[in-house]
Order: C-alpha cells, then sequence, then structure tokens
C-alpha cells in the first residue's frame, strides 16, 4: 500500500507548480512579521530604560529616547499592516489559482468526475477545503517560522541580560510544542470525521427536499425527519469534538505560558527587592525589559497553537481534494475541451483503467458505425462510454468532439434559449429549426416567452419534453459521435419507440455507441459489444 505524504510533501509536489503559492511569498511574510518582533524588543529595550531613569534616576527620559520608541511603535504598526495586506493578497491569488485548477479537473472529469460524490460534497469542497489550503499556507505556515525564528531571537536577548532566566525558560519552552503536536493529532481525526458527518447531512437534506412529493404520497415524513434528526445529532457530537478540541488546546497553552512567565515575573521582582541573589544582578531596566520580553517567547507560539486547528482543515483537505488541484497544462486543457469537429478515420484502441474498472483490447470504430452495447447493469457500459469521452484516463479517448446523452437530462434553471445555446451562439432561426428536428417547436411557441421563457417558469415539463431538449442541444453541438447511455431507460414503452426511432433518424450521419437495456432494431447497429465484469468484448 502506497504511503499517504505528509500535508507540506503534497502541497510542495501537487499544489506548488508553476508558480503558484512561490516561496518567495512565504518568506517575505516571515521575514516582516519577524522583524515586526525584532522592532518590538527593541521598543520595549527604550521603554524600560525611560522608566528606569524616570524612577532609578529620578529625571525625564531624553528626547532621543521618545523619539526611538516612537519610530519603534510606527514601524512595528507598518510592518503589522504591510504582513496582513500581503497575507490577504496571497490568499487570495493562491484561492483562485486552486478554484482554477479545481474547474479544469471538472471540464475534463466531468459527469465521470461529478457522479463520484454528492453535489454537496463538490459544493463543500469548493467554500471549505480549497479556502482551508490557502489558511494553511499563509497563516499556519507562516506562523511556524515567526514561533521558531521569534523565540530564539527573544530567547537570545534574554540570555545575554540574564542567563539564568534565559535557562529557565529554555527549559519550559519544548512543553508549547510537544502539547500542540499532541493535540493536533486528535484535532485532524476530529476534523476529517466532522466533514463526513457534515457531507452526510447535507446530501441528505438535499436528496430529500428533491423527493418532497415522494415522499408526501408514501407518507414517509416521520421516518425521514428520524433519519434527518440522527444525521444532525451526529454532527452536533462531531462539531462538540472538534470545539473540545480545540478549547482544551488553547487553554493548556494559556496555562503553561501564564506560569512560566509568572514564575519569571516572580523571580524578578524577588531579586529587585534583595530577596535573591541567584545569577547576574537585575536593575529596573533589565528586569522590566526581561518582563516585558520574556511573553514574546510564548505568544507567538500561541498563536501558532490558535492556527494548529488550519493545519487539521488542511489535512482534511488534502484528503478530501487528492489530486483534483494538481496543474493541467494548457496544452492538454486544450487538446481535452478542443477536439475536431469531424471523426473520418477508423479507430483501434485499447482501454486500461483500474478504479472504476474497464478494459478492453484492439477494439476498432469506423466512421459511421452505429454499435450497440449491451451487458448487465453496473458491469461498466456506463465508464466505457465516459473513457471514449476522455473523462477517465483510460489510455485513449476519442480524437473528436462527443456527445453524451444521459438516462436524466441535464436541464438548467435558465431560459430554453440558454439550455440550448450552452456555451455556444446560435441565432434564433437556429434554435427553432433544431427545436423543430426534435419535434418541440410547437409546443416552444406556447410557452409565454418562448425561447426566453424560464424552465422553472414554465408547467411540469415531461420526461420525453426533457429528453427531446437535451437531444436537440446534442445536435446543436455538431459532434461527430454520440455517446447514448440508455437515454430512454425513465420513459414509458411509447415514449421511449418515440424518442428512440427519432435519435435513430437524427443521427444518421453521425458515429454512435448506444447502450440501451430496452429492445432496439437490430437493423439499427453494425457492430455489437458486450460489456462484462469491466470487460468489454466483440460479438
Amino acid at each position: 500500500m502506497t504511503e499517504t505524504p505528509t500535508l507540506a510533501t503534497w502541497f510542495r509536489t501537487t499544489v506548488e507548480t508553476q508558480g503558484v503559492a512561490s516561496r518567495s511569498t512565504l518568506y517575505t511574510l516571515v521575514g516582516l512579521k519577524t522583524c515586526r518582533i525584532v522592532i518590538m524588543i527593541a521598543g520595549f529595550w527604550l521603554f524600560a530604560h525611560m522608566m528606569h531613569s524616570l524612577v532609578v534616576l529620578a529625571h525625564a527620559p531624553s528626547m532621543a529616547d521618545w523619539i526611538g520608541l516612537s519610530v519603534a511603535l510606527l514601524l512595528a504598526w507598518l510592518l503589522q499592516g504591510e504582513a496582513n495586506r500581503r497575507t490577504l493578497d496571497a490568499k487570495t491569488q493562491l484561492l483562485q489559482d486552486l478554484e482554477v485548477r479545481f474547474a479544469r479537473h471538472l471540464a475534463i472529469g466531468q459527469l465521470a468526475m461529478v457522479s463520484q460524490q454528492s453535489p454537496y460534497y463538490w459544493q463543500s469542497l469548493w467554500l471549505h477545503h480549497i479556502p482551508a489550503l490557502a489558511n494553511w499556507r499563509y497563516d499556519y505556515q507562516v506562523q511556524q517560522y515567526v514561533a521558531v525564528l521569534a523565540p530564539t531571537i527573544a530567547l537570545a536577548g534574554l540570555s545575554m541580560v540574564n542567563w539564568l532566566i534565559g535557562l529557565s525558560l529554555l527549559i519550559t519552552l519544548p512543553i508549547v510544542p510537544l502539547f500542540m503536536v499532541l493535540v493536533g493529532k486528535g484535532a485532524a481525526a476530529q476534523q476529517r470525521k466532522h466533514f463526513t458527518a457534515l457531507t452526510r447531512l447535507g446530501s441528505l437534506f438535499t436528496d430529500r427536499l428533491k423527493a418532497l412529493p415522494l415522499l408526501a404520497t408514501y407518507r414517509a415524513h416521520d421516518s425521514e425527519l428520524a433519519l434527518l434528526k440522527q444525521a444532525s445529532d451526529d454532527l452536533n457530537d462531531r462539531t462538540m469534538s472538534v470545539v473540545g478540541v480545540a478549547f482544551l488546546s488553547n487553554t493548556v497553552l494559556d496555562f503553561f505560558s501564564t506560569v512560566a512567565v509568572a514564575l519569571v515575573a516572580v523571580f524578578i521582582g524577588f531579586t529587585l527587592l534583595g530577596e535573591f541573589a541567584v545569577g547576574p544582578v537585575i536593575n529596573l531596566h533589565h528586569g522590566l525589559w526581561l518582563l516585558l520580553t520574556a511573553p514574546l517567547l510564548f505568544s507567538e507560539l500561541k498563536a501558532l497553537g490558535q492556527y494548529y486547528h488550519q493545519k487539521a482543515e488542511a489535512e482534511s483537505a488534502q484528503s478530501s481534494l487528492g489530486h483534483w488541484v494538481e496543474a493541467i497544462p494548457n496544452e492538454a486543457l486544450d487538446a481535452a475541451l478542443n477536439k475536431a469537429r469531424v471523426f473520418d478515420e477508423p479507430q483501434q484502441f485499447t482501454l486500461r483503467h483500474e478504479q472504476p474498472l474497464i478494459s478492453a483490447t484492439n477494439l476498432v470504430l469506423r466512421p459511421g458505425d452505429k454499435v450497440a452495447v449491451s451487458g448487465p447493469s453496473g458491469s461498466g457500459k456506463t465508464i466505457l462510454l465516459q473513457a471514449l469521452a476522455g473523462q477517465y484516463q483510460a489510455g485513449y479517448s476519442l480524437p473528436c468532439r462527443v456527445a453524451l446523452l444521459t438516462q436524466q437530462p441535464v436541464l438548467l434553471p435558465m431560459s430554453v434559449r440558454a439550455n440550448l445555446e450552452y456555451q455556444q451562439a446560435h441565432t434564433t432561426s437556429a434554435l427553432w429549426q433544431v427545436l423543430a428536428q426534435v419535434e418541440l417547436d410547437d409546443w416552444g411557441r406556447t410557452l409565454p416567452q418562448q425561447l426566453d421563457t424560464p424552465l422553472h417558469e414554465t408547467p411540469a415539463i415531461s420526461g420525453g419534453q426533457a429528453q427531446r431538449l437535451a437531444l436537440a442541444r446534442v445536435l446543436l453541438s455538431e459532434a461527430p459521435v454520440w455517446l447514448l447511455d440508455e437515454p430512454t431507460a425513465h420513459l414509458p414503452t411509447e415514449q421511449h419507440s418515440q424518442i428512440s426511432e427519432l435519435i435513430q433518424r437524427l443521427s444518421e450521419q453521425k458515429t454512435v455507441l448506444w447502450v440501451s437495456h430496452k429492445p432496439l432494431p437490430t437493423a439499427w447497429f453494425t457492430r455489437y459489444w458486450q460489456v462484462k465484469e469491466g470487460e468489454v468484448t466483440v460479438q
């Protein structure tokens, strides 16, 4: 079994390519935040010196001290603002790049990719998982570096002033990241379970909304309500587990840092009072600076702890997104989407795809062939058509445009015109002509706004009408190869015969692969392929 790469390794090899999420931006943000910490430490030194002058030496701070402190605070404020601006820009850019990559995979994978999961799953990937990667990159990873550099710089300065305090903080400091790692492992597992529960509840809810008429017919409201409540309770439990882990992490980090700083404060206080005489001598200047600087060791680690949930979310995104955010070269995208409009050369090909399984050796397809594809349900007929369309990487895809007509026609909640044209441009006369070809022109002229009538505002469209409308869109695509995946499966016998004869008549000049469990005249076909357990054979 292949070992799953770490999040950082996966991000570096999968996402961090072709200039996306460049390390220069990451290091720039680290540099800005680290410089701010150094300037804050210098500002604390000046402030402590001013207090020493005022309290111990009994004279007002010099103008140079006031100017130095003002400049330090101004520079720290400007650096923080610049870091925030650059972080927002970097997140926005990375989010756009990842969305473009994901959209390219959707454009190539199409139905084969989308049908693997529920619509709510894809919505969650787009709205939650892709942003989680951007947040992890420019919040968590940046803070990782800062949480190492800032305590190191602060600890070096503290040790130069008082080696004993530096040594005590060095001993207690590793406890914070150690506990953070232990809690983080549990948080990552809880995040994955939470996403699964959220997807399940969202999918259940959307499916039941679509099936409300069916639920009313069978009076299944109570049983479905109980199922939704169970899924909701499961999600609540998962949510409280995630919140509980986050609360525990923050509480323990606050406890350790507070105790460590309190011990330093007690030591400095008693030393200034003359109760302790251990280690180097401490005056008010050094003591106040030590008290102001010591929390910096823990503040950046605490900030990392606050971002730690982003690591868990990003690990969940890694397992869900997988290779769907890999870069697709423009050439490969053009080759997949802008294929030839003609199919004029015989093809001999071999297919091989492991999951889902489809396998074929030396299949032949000639221009004008009419191929009947048969096989039991679940044998791989749909996978065969999707592989030929290029939606699966099976070693071969048809070198021309294809039109796929499935069991359930996809109609968008848009106008009739927009459904017919979909990413194409056609004249009104061409649209009426194609509607006449599929025998829908009379229906179209009875609509309130004819071609500009939104489909969701018309009376309920029948299954046969929907399939005819989808067939009209296939005609407009001018694809030389039609892949028909049981287009009449859900139609009654009479409509099945009518639609099948219509398809056969309109596809006379096309190359057709037709999957159907319903009887079709043998005279329509020139070849017969059979699919059984993923293996395609010629009859």
